[in-house]
């Protein structure tokens, strides 16, 4: 998720398979992937504005109201189970280490010739004596969004559509709000969906970067 810092960090992870890459320009519509979600469902709503302005951002066009699309994609997304990590360390325990001596001697003059005084002191020192185990427990919680697309104008009656990609997103942090990094999630694996990764990689992206707020739908003043 997020990394505390100067420069905050979102870390997510990206799995997207394709059946050759489809057309940019191509119309799309966005439909509830997770069973028993209603398409007026405010949080689907939503999340769907979000992935609308990621796709267009990346060259595909939304389809007119009441038009057919050249794709039709659907949306998928929850959270897993919290996830306890514990997290051990030593830390050093500081204390005397030692004794540093210093001998002073005088010598003073007497009829006799000299007489000589010697005076010991002793000065403790001090450093790392040992180390002492300690633990931290935190919670995690996963984060996932999926994005399945089909060919609308591949289905024939009878037939099921074909299906173009799958993008699969993922993150994990502390926060256990979906909606709060669901656009974060969006914008560092905008420019793989619809790819072919070959792999699940992993993107580290600036949270201050320009794309969150077009996703978000925020406007930016930038100074002259």
């Amino acid at each position: 998720m997020l990394s505390a810092g100067c420069a905050r960090v979102f870390h997510v992870k990206v799995d997207s398979i394709n059946a050759g890459a489809a057309a940019l320009g191509s119309t799309f519509a966005i439909y509830p992937g997770n069973q028993n979600t209603d398409p007026n469902d405010l949080q689907f709503r939503e999340y769907a504005l979000y992935l609308t302005r990621a796709l267009t951002i990346i060259g595909y066009t939304p389809a007119a109201e009441g038009s057919s699309p050249d794709i039709e994609i659907y949306l998928s997304y929850g959270m897993g189970d919290a996830v306890q990590h514990v997290s051990s360390y030593n830390v050093p325990v500081y204390g005397q280490t030692g004794v540093e001596s210093f001998t002073y001697t005088n010598a003073t003059r007497t009829s006799a010739g000299f007489s000589t005084i010697s005076n010991t002191y002793e000065t403790p020192q001090y450093g790392i004596t040992g180390f002492t185990t300690q633990t931290d427990t935190y919670t995690t919680y996963p984060k996932y969004i999926i994005i399945d697309a089909y060919d609308a104008k591949s289905a024939v009656q009878g037939s099921q559509m074909k299906q173009l990609f799958k993008t699969s997103i993922s993150s994990q942090g502390a926060s256990r709000e979906l909606r709060k990094v669901f656009p974060y999630m969006l914008a560092g694996a905008a420019k793989y969906i619809g790819t072919n990764t070959g792999e699940e990689i992993g993107i580290n992206m600036s949270a201050d970067n320009e794309i969150i707020p077009q996703i978000k739908g925020i406007t930016v003043n930038k100074g002259n």
